[in-house]
């Protein structure tokens, strides 16, 4: 372990004010639009004819291929079609590609004879975003939701019959449009469509922005500016005048919304060569959301959440728990400071859902930067562990849980009793388990290695008292003679 520490900015002003700026940023971004839209729509001259056939043509074929190509990124980028969430979101994205497809085909002068304005072109805009939010929203509903276990069962079935549709839809408006003619065409009917759309949006967006809070990834990010760029759009689509600049608006805002998601997620595929966290962080809130309490089995489902990335550390934070306990009743602490302790040594990983795969997982030693991005998983699950108001109270005890006794640890280079005593009991549990357990990067090693190595390092890297309390529990349960003759 390296001894330089890491640049973790601690909860204070000066993150503070980076938040309220990065807020400040983000809303007048958001706002611009509408601002825009009612400029156009109230100042006389403002919102001036641009009738361009050809123009638009090619907005619309551009919004579709980015559409379709984000779509197929999330696509690929799950192992399974049993990846529900993930399933949602790019059959959104896909239906929006495909029913938007129609609405560009339809534009006077090209398939359609100039001056004509077949259904397709009325009705598949809007509808395009309806059913692509409908499926957005699915992605992020909540766990508890009754449908996600017949969804999980039945995840190929559905992901056919949604992509049969929307290929019938494409081409019955390409070949039959007349069809559709039973749908409604009214002011009234535009404003429910707008005002559905719009909620189903900006409830997805509510769902990104939870996650993000915990985690802070830029492809969350990205995607509530998408979202918010979407819900812009319904208005100027729906209440803009046809080919002027307060209809333009609203193509604009969706190339600018497909245009933020890749962008991000671009940096996001960079930085962690994968697009499956935004799921988890999505399950990670959910799991934090349904504690109530500290109990074990209230903490199972937010375990899973964290070790379902890395197969290596399957229960690893179970058995860390399990050591914390036993140590902590050895050390005769308080009821109070052992629940603190087992808790803390449950979630004390949780901050590594924001690490990269390609971190976690790498079979070979670790570089410095590496190194570097794994040591910020302490500080994040701190902030994951503050954001729960269950769990706020061992917060201070998982961002110190890699301290080191003689100091030299991270991320703030605590020493001795500096380090809050739960941590330096999860440290002695957590060092042990990492020991006994296989690992990506090498095998596992024997109960007597790992207890020669926990007495090489009491007193530099972990504190003596606590190696010594485990070292007693093991001896009275009989867990180390009976690993003994197991070996």
């Amino acid at each position: 372990m390296c001894d330089g520490m890491p640049n973790i900015p601690k909860s204070g002003s000066g993150a503070g004010m980076r938040s309220r700026a990065l807020y400040w940023l983000f809303g007048i971004v958001a706002v611009s639009p509408l601002v825009a839209f009612v400029l156009m729509t109230r100042v006389p001259g403002w919102d001036s004819l641009a009738m361009h056939p050809t123009g638009h043509f090619w907005i619309v074929s551009a919004a579709t291929l980015l559409s379709g190509a984000i779509g197929t990124a999330l696509a690929l980028s799950v192992s399974s079609v049993r990846s529900t969430r993930t399933v949602y979101l790019a059959l959104g994205f896909i239906a929006i590609a495909l029913i938007f497809a129609t609405h560009g085909l339809g534009t006077p002068g090209f398939l359609v004879p100039a001056g004509q304005y077949p259904y397709a072109v009325v009705i598949s805009a809007g509808l395009s975003q309806t059913v692509g939010a409908i499926f957005i929203a699915l992605s992020v509903l909540p766990t508890s939701w009754p449908g996600s276990k017949f969804v999980q069962r039945n995840a190929t079935p559905i992901l056919g019959v949604a992509l049969v549709l929307l290929f019938g839809y494409l081409f019955s408006m390409v070949f039959k449009p007349d069809f559709w003619e039973f749908l409604p065409r009214s002011r009234p009917w535009d404003t429910i469509l707008a005002l559905s759309t719009i909620a189903l949006l900006a409830f997805a967006g509510w769902r990104y922005y939870r996650s993000w809070k915990l985690t802070q990834l830029p492809g969350q990010l990205a995607m509530l500016g998408a979202l918010a760029f979407l819900c812009e759009a319904q208005i100027s689509m729906y209440y803009g005048q046809l080919w002027h600049l307060s209809w333009w608006l609203y193509h604009g805002l969706l190339l600018a919304a497909f245009c933020t998601l890749i962008a991000g997620w671009a940096i996001e595929a960079v930085r962690a060569k994968s697009l499956i966290v935004f799921s988890r962080a999505i399950e990670l809130r959910d799991s934090l959301d349904a504690l109530h309490s500290s109990d074990e089995a209230a903490l199972e489902a937010l375990e899973a959440a964290v070790e379902a990335k890395d197969s290596y550390t399957r229960n690893h934070m179970g058995r860390v728990a399990e050591y914390t306990e036993a140590i902590a009743r050895e050390m005769n602490l308080t009821p109070e400071q052992i629940e603190v302790a087992v808790t803390a040594g449950r979630i004390h990983d949780v901050g590594k859902i924001t690490v990269p795969d390609a971190v976690l997982m790498k079979p070979g030693r670790l570089t410095e930067k590496e190194f570097e991005t794994m040591k910020h998983h302490a500080a994040r699950g701190e902030h994951i562990a503050n954001s729960s108001r269950v769990l706020r109270h061992v917060s201070k005890v998982v961002r110190a849980h890699h301290e080191r006794y003689a100091g030299n640890g991270y991320p703030d280079g605590l020493r001795g009793e500096q380090i809050p005593l739960e941590a330096r009991i999860v440290a002695v549990a957590d060092t042990f388990d990492a020991l006994t357990s296989s690992r990506v990067y090498r095998p596992l090693r024997p109960w007597s290695e790992a207890v020669t190595e926990l007495e090489r390092v009491a007193g530099t890297q972990l504190d003596p008292d606590c190696v010594a309390a485990f070292l007693r529990w093991m001896v009275k349960s009989g867990e180390l003679d009976a690993q003994r003759e197991a070996a």
